[in-house]
């Protein structure tokens, strides 16, 4: 038996963790970090990648259904039989229904690679045939923090800002839990070295588990009411004038509103909302106002909220009013001649889902919103739609109300799906296209020299196909195969192209010597004057597109509570979910058995200890949660939740689970319906709820 070692990048999802792999006759053995590395980590489901990326849960053929929608009975065939069929039915549906009636979802299987560019902007897939509806993971993740909340108040997206930790007094971790959802966890590394040389760390989150154990103060929030908090603070900074009255004066647009708006709030109301007794909040506001050099590191989790945006806002206002924004140890604005961000209008026709409704999502995203996609298959709202193509994703697990999204899918005259695991969608799929995994496929690794390309790690198991090759060879069935890749010779030359998307930068470019307050000497600015890249040149308190929008334009706060149906009467306890798991990747892990039977068999619910004892709960009991939305079956984990919340995991929901996985699906007990007015991102993290012994 011929065994050998490689050092490579980690191939079970797009963290980037390194590796190294053992080879046994060319088959892939055992998986250990590379000691050698500074990004070396091994995650639980990493170290099994052995055992699934060969195992019955791989889609190793090409397969086309053979029987009713919905029952997954599905025959292999022929990459050629298979990719004709998808093109048939690609042109039937669009000869019936016009191009409109075809959508795209590229999940985050694909994030980071580059068929993520076929997902949106110039090379999307679907605009070569008319059709406005490519979407991706940015509908239910990411764009609200990292575009949309920065461009309408400071215009600069969070991949031009640094939380700059190691220079940092303070650690604020508010939104983010960097424990457990980065890979080589690059983030907790500085956190850590902050600690050890004398850096606080505070963690701002309902639940205790991750960063929350080693923080030297955790506070426990009631989920969905960051801003409820958030604007407590800048109540007592206001009107105990603790603000930078220099840049406020000079800098801002809105401040007056913003305090008066502060003024009709009360503290004592603003605590009992968030959870947090005012005592605390008055101590976190001293320890935040107590040193200029205070970081804050955040992510998603503020996104999924009834004032989501505007929650994010109110983060940005506390940080800029404090003088906190690009300084040393704050939040660094590693931005230079930063242009102010277009809002695209909505087009009057071949309107893309979702922009008709939610016009600044579609304005500053530039693509439809999938959330939308049930409405126009189950009531053609806007208009009929009857065809998607799934790419490294599972709606149906991974959005709000899966019974909807099975529903739809029933429904569509053709859904074809790339993916390398089976997921629900492949139940009620026409073709599923088998594609590679990370492990299996030619990539580029950027170096001070240029691009290198990788061979594969693995020789490809079964007849599994890079996802942009498929891609191709399905345009080229439609006509524009000149467009993508459709060989490898061909995947290799559009890998290293200068424009390729969603690649990392081929070369190192040395950065910038640091500039501080660059926003005071022109240098942020594309046109070189002095201010932000916003509409009014100012960091917008007020602003400027929300209020042209009709939306209210300076930070406030919407309470669930507050919604007819939701109160705490019926519903004593508010509901999390969507934490990131070490031991599963969103949809992608409970479908797997080393993982869903293995290393995480059931799915275990975060219960505080009052709140389980009122229930009259024990730790590992099975337990029901009901939302107003319905009703699943799950297993009580006690201790580590705020007082008054819940956290139920996510990732169940799918036919190709264990049982408890199956069953125990977070995405029943949420909804499309409610959702930020803005834009449009369901309320997963804020959801009234109660809990029983099942």
């Amino acid at each position: 038996m011929a065994t050998e070692t490689k050092d490579v990048t980690c191939g079970f999802c797009q963290g980037g963790c390194q590796v190294t792999i053992t080879l046994e006759d060319g088959v892939l053995t055992a998986v250990k970090p590379n000691s050698q590395s500074p990004r070396a980590r091994l995650c639980p489901r990493g170290a099994l990648v052995p055992k699934f990326i060969y195992g019955e849960q791989r889609v190793k053929t090409p397969l086309i259904r053979n029987g009713v929608r919905g029952m997954g009975e599905l025959r292999e065939a022929t990459w050629d039989e298979a990719l004709d069929h998808a093109a048939n039915l690609i042109k039937e549906a669009t000869q019936r229904h016009g191009a409109r009636a075809m959508a795209s979802y590229f999940g985050r299987g694909v994030l980071f690679s580059p068929v993520m560019g076929m997902s949106s902007g110039p090379e999307a897939f679907l605009r070569n045939i008319g059709s406005p509806n490519d979407c991706n993971c940015g509908s239910i993740c990411n764009l609200v923090s990292s575009t949309i909340a920065p461009a309408l108040t400071l215009g600069v997206p969070t991949m031009k800002q640094i939380q700059d930790v190691p220079n940092s007094d303070l650690v604020i971790s508010w939104g983010k839990n960097s424990a457990t959802d980065d890979g080589p966890q690059v983030m907790l590394a500085q956190i850590q070295q902050a600690q050890a040389r004398g850096a606080k760390l505070i963690v701002i989150d309902p639940r205790l588990e991750g960063l929350g154990q080693i923080a030297d103060w955790w506070i426990p929030i009631l989920p969905g009411t960051d801003g409820a908090l958030a604007l407590a603070m800048c109540k007592i900074i206001v009107e105990e004038n603790r603000y930078d009255t220099e840049f406020v004066r000079n800098w801002t647009q809105g401040f007056e509103e913003f305090a008066a708006y502060l003024a009709t709030l009360e503290l004592e109301k603003l605590g009992t909302i968030c959870g947090v007794p005012v005592a605390d909040i008055r101590k976190l506001t001293d320890e935040f106002c107590g040193t200029q050099k205070a970081s804050l590191v955040s992510y998603t989790g503020l996104e999924y909220a009834l004032s989501a945006v505007q929650n994010i806002r109110a983060q940005y206002v506390l940080w800029a009013i404090t003088g906190k924004l690009d300084v040393e140890g704050g939040i660094y604005l590693n931005a230079w001649g930063q242009p102010t961000q277009p809002v695209h209008p909505v087009p009057e026709e071949n309107t893309p889902l979702g922009a008709a409704k939610y016009p600044l999502y579609f304005g500053l995203a530039g693509m439809a919103l999938f959330g939308q996609f049930p409405h126009a298959v189950l009531d053609d709202d806007p208009y009929p739609v009857r065809g998607l193509l799934v790419v490294g994703g599972s709606p149906a697990v991974s959005f709000p109300d899966s019974n909807t999204w099975r529903a739809a899918y029933e429904r569509l005259e053709c859904l074809i799906v790339v993916d390398r695991f089976y997921s629900e969608e492949m139940r009620y799929a026409d073709v599923v296209l088998p594609a590679k995994t990370l492990y299996e496929m030619i990539r580029v690794q950027p170096t001070p020299e240029g691009p290198v390309l990788t061979n594969p790690a693995i020789e490809t198991i079964g007849q599994a196909r890079d996802e942009s090759i498929i891609l191709g060879q399905l345009a080229d069935r439609l006509g524009f195969g000149d467009k993508y890749p459709r060989n490898e010779d061909e995947l290799r030359s559009w890998l290293v192209a200068a424009q390729r998307p969603f690649v990392a930068p081929l070369k190192a470019a040395t950065p910038p010597a640091r500039a501080y307050k660059k926003y005071a000497t022109g240098q942020l600015r594309a046109d070189g004057k002095p201010g932000f890249p916003t509409p009014s040149g100012k960091f917008e308190i007020r602003s400027t597109t929300l209020e042209q929008f009709g939306y209210t334009p300076y930070p406030h706060f919407e309470d669930v509570r507050d919604l007819p149906g939701f109160g705490a009467d019926e519903w004593p306890l508010l509901m999390t979910t969507g934490a990131r798991s070490n031991k599963r990747m969103g949809g992608l892990g409970a479908n797997l058995a080393p993982i869903g039977e293995g290393i995480d068999p059931k799915p275990l619910v975060d219960i505080n200890e009052a709140d389980a004892s009122t229930a009259g709960i024990a730790d590992g009991d099975a337990i029901v949660v009901e939302t107003p939305f319905g009703q699943a079956p799950f297993y009580a984990h006690i201790g580590g939740a705020a007082q008054g919340a819940i956290h139920v995991p996510h990732g169940g929901g799918s036919t190709y689970m264990p049982q408890p996985w199956r069953e125990g699906n977070a995405n029943c007990l949420t909804s499309l319906e409610f959702c930020d007015s803005i834009a449009g991102f369901p309320m997963l993290k804020s959801v009234p709820c109660r809990i029983r012994k099942a």
